[in-house]
């Protein structure tokens, strides 16, 4: 499918459809069974123009089966807290979480979790925002990841995200805004970036009218793509109701104006 949302603002990266299937496309890239690795390193595939699969057993990360719905929490709360926020090396956190972070072997999970990712203030903090994330229903076997451009014809995808420079945000932002005028029609939740591209888009995609998601705001994710999609780009996740009205509303919008030739220019 090709669109006239990524035509009119020039993205330089695909669109990606976000699927779920129960069986994983052939050749489609991911990761080895219980191999580590980030979930947005793969998304980065899949807007530089290849099909990329997730399940359970591939998923990467604890944080990328929450993500991905795979995982409707993490299994140790108080752990990821710590790890979240101000690490649990003289912290005052419980001696089990401070043994088994000095037990793991050398690696950035082992630097977090002792010193913390400093993404909150402090561990009741991150407790919160962790009690904040929405609930999804579980997907099937697999979410698949794949380039706007290759959904069959007739299929439907649950959200399309555009990777966008700030620029065309700014042009996203306005038509999420187009026919239905709200204070709200764009949210920036925070979280990892496949928690913004995917769980808070899926969940946005059951409401009423679905709010527009705008990710990639976590260093973390933005550190896994630097090298593949740059370092001025973010996440704009657009549950499929949404889109199919960006895509209508390009024609006639501000889009074809002189004034965005001029800015796009």
């Amino acid at each position: 499918m090709q669109s006239r949302v990524r035509e009119a603002l020039g993205l330089r990266f695909e669109p990606v459809a976000v699927l779920f299937r129960d069986e994983r496309p052939e050749k489609a890239l991911g990761f080895a069974d219980g191999r580590r690795g980030c979930v947005m390193w793969l998304f980065a595939q899949a807007a530089l123009g290849k099909t990329v699969a997730l399940s359970r057993e591939t998923i990467g990360c604890p944080g990328g089966a929450v993500g991905l719905g795979f995982a409707d929490g993490f299994p140790d709360v108080e752990r990821h807290s710590y790890f979240l926020s101000v690490g649990v090396e003289g912290t005052g956190a419980p001696e089990r979480l401070v043994a088994q972070a000095r037990a793991m072997p050398e690696s950035s999970m082992k630097e977090h979790l002792l010193h913390g990712e400093r993404y909150w203030k402090d561990p009741a903090a991150a407790t919160a925002f962790l009690e904040l994330l929405p609930k999804i229903p579980a997907p099937p076997a697999w979410v698949v990841l794949m380039p706007l451009s290759a959904l069959p014809p007739g299929e439907e995808a649950a959200v399309v995200v555009f990777v966008a420079n700030p620029l065309q945000l700014a042009g996203l932002v306005t038509l999420a805004n187009y026919r239905r005028p709200e204070a709200d029609g764009v949210i920036v939740p925070p979280g990892a970036g496949c928690m913004q591209f995917h769980l808070w888009a899926v969940a946005e995609g059951e409401r009423e009218f679905p709010r527009v998601v705008v990710g990639l705001i976590d260093p973390t994710a933005r550190l896994a793509v630097k090298k593949t999609l740059g370092t001025d780009v973010l996440t704009v996740a657009v549950p499929w109701r949404r889109f199919v009205e960006f895509e209508e509303d390009v024609a006639g919008s501000f889009l074809e104006t002189a004034e965005w030739r001029e800015l796009s220019s």
